[in-house]
């Protein structure tokens, strides 16, 4: 995920925050520390209340953190890469490489979570048996024990991209055989769910004057929001899935040789054809990529003498065949935030295929009239 600050490894998996972490972080240690434990627990002190609100607040995350580790593990144990997690505003999110293959192991891999998240409950339950209900230890793996319980439960609302979506959408694959109308199916019934968030949040503060509705409002506003785009995402790549690169890529590529200037590349390649990147090749043989990143970082006064080989991406090269589909560029794309890849046979430059292309062909078959949902 994008504005993510990484910062540590477990198991092979960088875990990092969000920007958007540390405004809910300040939201609930400032709620829990003004409301929630001065209202159960009257007689502590100002600076305890920040304390364990602060504590609270870090443990809640810790418990969002286990709940995603146990989807990447599950997800790692069933041959899927995991590259990341990433905590945000409303939870976490495990970066997968790829969707599930299958609905059995997009079953596993959701209801993981949920029953990571009861356990977590019971055993902070347990906990409070032992402690002293009334002291800041006790508080703290009450409320935990509390918070998980709603989190199982939320999180099990059969609306997709929540783990209860993602169990029904298992569900209805498994049925179907077609993952296109199963995520059509558990997709709508997340924008349902969250229209009925928004709702229910809008009456609480129109009729009980209580403005807290805003924030379920707020919960709900983001799931029908996900859940629409989840959707789109996921028949897309379906949809791609049998088209072939060669049916999109353009048709006419240009390269350059590794002793062309800078220069000569920007004023005859990249204004004239409003292009941001172009191999470089010798005897057809590929060689690196140069791109407007690659340019932008070299003085404009040094353009004119310095050949592309000295400036250009000689690796990573993410490249496809013409006879790859669309949907393995579209992973490359989204995954390593490129503008375009390498269309490459047997290291020979064979063309180049850009998000624009991509654009280009859904917009022509919406108007051919192949409509995608």
């Amino acid at each position: 995920m994008k504005s993510s600050i990484r910062l540590f490894r477990i198991a092979g998996i960088d875990i990092g925050i969000h920007y958007t972490w540390f405004f809910i972080f300040l939201l609930v240690t400032w709620s829990l520390a003004q409301g929630y434990f001065p209202q159960l627990y009257p007689n502590w002190g100002t600076l305890s209340y920040w304390i364990i609100g602060a504590l609270t607040a870090v443990m809640l995350f810790v418990s969002v953190l286990l709940h995603e580790m146990a989807h990447s593990l599950v997800a790692r144990a069933r041959g899927m890469s995991v590259n990341s997690i990433t905590l945000f505003l409303f939870g976490g999110v495990s970066n997968l490489q790829e969707e599930p293959k299958q609905p059995g192991v997009e079953f596993i891999m959701a209801i993981v979570g949920p029953l990571t998240s009861l356990v977590l409950a019971g055993m902070f339950w347990g906990l409070g048996k032992v402690l002293n209900p009334q002291s800041m230890a006790g508080a703290l793996v009450g409320y935990l024990a509390l918070i998980n319980l709603i989190l199982a439960i939320f999180n099990l609302l059969p609306g997709f991209p929540l783990d209860g979506g993602r169990v029904l959408r298992s569900i209805i694959w498994a049925k179907t055989g077609n993952l296109t109308k199963a995520t059509n199916a558990a997709g709508l019934a997340g924008q349902f769910f969250g229209w009925g968030l928004i709702i229910y949040g809008v009456g609480v503060v129109l009729l009980a004057g209580n403005l807290g509705g805003l924030w379920t409002a707020f919960i709900g506003w983001f799931l029908n929001h996900a859940a629409d785009v989840n959707r789109k995402e996921v028949t897309l790549r379906e949809h791609f899935s049998h088209i072939k690169v060669k049916e999109v890529m353009s048709s006419n590529m240009d390269t350059v040789s590794p002793d062309t200037s800078v220069e000569q590349v920007v004023t005859g390649i990249l204004h004239r054809k409003y292009e941001r990147a172009v191999p470089v090749c010798q005897n057809g043989e590929l060689l690196g990529i140069i791109t407007m990143t690659d340019i932008k970082g070299l003085p404009k006064d040094k353009w004119a003498t310095t050949p592309v080989e000295k400036a250009m991406t000689r690796s990573p090269l993410y490249t496809v065949t013409a006879e790859d589909m669309v949907d393995t560029a579209l992973k490359l794309l989204a995954e390593h935030d490129l503008n375009q890849v390498i269309i490459s046979e047997q290291g020979q430059c064979s063309g180049i295929l850009k998000r624009a292309d991509i654009i280009n062909y859904l917009h022509l078959s919406q108007e051919l009239g192949r409509k995608i949902q």
